[in-house]
């Protein structure tokens, strides 16, 4: 791999978890975000919060399985 490839892989990497680690346990700061900015109703319904923390979950699996598929490639 060159090296840009590299950098480029580390910080994707890098961003996704945070992405990842944002949904899935700073849910509250998503929703204030959101509310403040869009003032739509459709943030605060219950079933939106579980929403937002298995979308954080399923970007860190997915996050994974490309880290193990980028690193088991030769």
């Amino acid at each position: 791999m060159r090296a840009f490839s590299i950098v480029w892989y580390v910080a994707v990497s890098l961003f996704l978890g945070y992405c990842g680690w944002l949904l899935t346990f700073r849910t509250s700061t998503v929703f204030r975000r959101a509310y403040s900015q869009y003032h739509c109703n459709f943030f605060l319904k219950p079933w939106y919060s579980i929403f937002m923390r298995c979308i954080g979950i399923l970007i860190w699996l997915l996050t994974a399985l490309t880290d193990y598929a980028l690193l088991m490639q030769r």
